[in-house]
């Protein structure tokens, strides 16, 4: 229940004997997020992780809220998002410059984590949660320098994160998650390869769901990828207003609908942060290729 809708961002709870948590939603989604695990039959004494895969407000914000109820629980993310859930004001900051207050506040703030309880997890560290699970860590990069993916070995059941884009089940048309400030799509492609390479058996993806094809999906976003930077490039290269890039790569992924509707707001500020994302790579890239 993200911003109030369902199927905006999942979180993925893991029993064995020992409970993980990947991603939590919004601040806003915090209750939500807490109601759904109590109903599962975990308490707050009985969760041992918290593991957003990267500090993205979407997947991080509702941390903090839930650490002061799993007060037992470890929380562990990639190195370089360890200090931004200690103190998330850099975050806040860089989001609401995107955003806007009207939005943020819908978000809801983060809150502080406790020093101790965050610690670091790097590229391939392995978890083992008790009764044949155990959750090895990848870095996935790309999306953000800070992203992790998890795999269940036993499974190969893959956590994706936002190393894959958005499908959402009100509008099935694959939208690219490329936002700024630190997207690149070079690792962004490298990072899905990686996860492809583990011959995953189904995919469990923040937005939204459960893929069961897993290959097909990860080759499918490959594509899409590459397909949407040649088109930003070239409207680059045309000299069009960022507002039309995001007006027409809007009407674009609209088109791709069997039944053309209406995107959702949350759908077309998703758009608009890859479209900002895409070009400020692509005009990174251009003036790193000049000097």
């Amino acid at each position: 229940m993200a911003l109030g809708r369902p199927t905006v961002v999942a979180a993925y709870l893991i029993r064995g004997k020992e409970n993980a948590l990947i991603d939590m939603g919004y601040a806003s989604s915090a209750e939500s997020v807490l109601k759904e695990v109590e109903n599962s039959g975990v308490s707050s004494e009985e969760m041992d992780y918290l593991l957003p895969t990267h500090v993205h407000l979407d997947h991080s914000g509702a941390c903090g809220a839930l650490a002061t109820v799993f007060d037992a629980a470890s929380i562990r993310v990639h190195p370089k998002g360890e200090r931004h859930l200690v103190d998330p004001t850099k975050v806040w900051e860089g989001a609401r410059g995107l955003f806007g207050d009207e939005l943020m506040q819908q978000y809801g703030r983060p809150q502080p984590i406790n020093d101790p309880r965050v610690r670091a997890v790097g590229d391939n560290e392995k978890l083992k949660l008790g009764n044949g699970l155990t959750l090895r860590s990848i870095w996935t990069p790309g999306h953000a320098t800070h992203h992790l993916s998890y795999v269940v070995e036993e499974s190969g059941t893959v956590f994706t994160g936002d190393a894959v884009g958005i499908r959402s089940s009100v509008f099935p048309v694959l939208i690219p998650t490329t936002p700024p400030t630190s997207f690149n799509l070079e690792t962004a492609l490298e990072s899905l390869r990686r996860i492809s390479q583990l011959s995953p058996k189904r995919l469990l993806t923040p937005h939204y769901g459960i893929v069961q094809n897993a290959k097909d999906w990860l080759d499918t976003n490959i594509h899409s990828l590459e397909i949407w930077a040649a088109k930003i490039n070239e409207m680059l290269e045309r000299g069009l207003s960022i507002d039309s890039m995001i007006r027409l790569m809007a009407e674009e992924i609209r088109g791709r609908t069997p039944n053309p509707i209406e995107l959702p707001d949350y759908l077309r500020m998703s758009i608009r942060l890859s479209v900002l994302g895409m070009v400020r790579y692509i005009e990174f890239s251009h003036r790193s290729e000049a000097r």
